[in-house]
C-alpha cells in the first residue's frame, strides 16, 4: 500500500518560532566546537527547523541552544535543504517547554 502524499507523519503538532539560536559541534579534523548562530522557525516536542545557517557545515550530531535558555540540547539531523535543517531533539521536550519557545500566540485585546 502506498502512502498518501500529503498525510502528516509527525507525532506533535509543530508550532511557529521566531527564536534566535546557536548550533555547537564538534569542528572538523581540530579539537574543540565549532558554532553557527540561526533562527529557529518551528519547533514540536520532537523537533524543530532551523534557518539562517550554512547546513553542509553542520555534522549530523549538534547541540542547540535558544538565546536566553542555559540548557544544551542534544539534536540529530533528520533532513537537510539549501534554506536551513530539520533536527530531531534525542530527547522528547515537555509540551510546557515547547510552548515557551514557540511564537506567542496573538491575543484579542480585552475591552476596557
Amino acid at each position: 500500500m502506498t502512502r498518501l502524499a500529503n498525510l502528516e507523519q509527525r507525532q506533535h503538532q509543530r508550532r511557529p518560532a521566531n527564536k534566535p539560536s546557536t548550533v555547537y559541534f564538534l569542528a572538523q579534523g581540530v579539537r574543540g566546537y565549532a558554532s553557527q548562530r540561526c533562527r529557529m522557525t518551528n519547533i514540536s516536542e520532537s523537533g524543530c527547523h532551523l534557518s539562517g545557517l550554512l547546513p553542509s557545515q553542520v555534522p549530523e550530531f549538534l547541540y542547540l541552544v535558544f538565546d536566553g535558555v542555559k540548557v544544551k540540547f542534544p539534536c540529530a539531523v533528520i533532513a537537510r535543504s539549501d534554506i536551513g535543517l530539520h533536527l530531531k531533539f534525542l530527547a522528547d521536550l515537555p509540551t510546557d517547554t515547547v510552548e515557551k519557545l514557540a511564537q506567542p500566540k496573538l491575543r484579542p485585546k480585552k475591552p476596557n
